[in-house]
């Protein structure tokens, strides 16, 4: 039964050392020959399955691209076993009436259907959106700055500095 390319994910392995597995998805020409069609090379991934040592692969296929968890659940083990490069087509990557013909180096793993998108029910409120935080402080009052007043006093003692000097020089002469 043939895929609706808009609504699933690809996933083929690449029989080819990471380098050039990567050259390969680079080259429209490697693609055409490895499936049949060049697909969009914006919505081509080339995973390296040892990076997602931690999730792996059937991890990353439903938490990263949003592939749906039950359908990646049932290649799970196989999935997480693939350790040379991972070629994923992304929805929109070929056309609806595109016909896939995978060649060597290629090997198909599977297709995985997208989760659906849920719309919100009702409106998205939150307390912030409400007017004032509660326990907000009250901004400051804005009052005289201290180092205007400081700057005033060290100006006042200036002063009085040098008329104590211009008095001395008087009564020195």
């Amino acid at each position: 039964m043939p895929i609706d390319p808009a609504s699933y994910i690809q996933v083929f392995r690449v029989d080819l050392p990471p380098d050039k597995a990567a050259e390969m998805a680079n080259d429209p020409a490697a693609l055409e020959a490895a499936l049949g069609v060049v697909p969009d090379l914006d919505k081509l991934h080339l995973i390296d399955p040892k990076a997602l040592a931690d999730i792996g692969l059937s991890g990353y296929l439903a938490e990263g691209e949003g592939a749906k968890a039950e359908a990646v659940a049932v290649d799970k083990t196989r999935l997480d076993m693939v350790r040379t490069p991972v070629l994923l087509l992304l929805p929109g990557a070929t056309r609806p009436d595109d016909a896939l013909v995978v060649r060597d180096p290629l090997v198909h793993l599977g297709d995985y259907p997208l989760e659906e998108a849920r719309p919100a029910d009702g409106d998205l409120l939150t307390p912030s959106a409400e007017g004032l935080i509660a326990g907000t402080p009250p901004r400051p009052v804005k009052t005289v700055n201290d180092k205007r007043v400081s700057g005033m006093v060290a100006m006042v003692a200036l002063a009085v500095a040098f008329l104590v000097a211009f008095v001395m020089y008087l009564v020195a002469s």
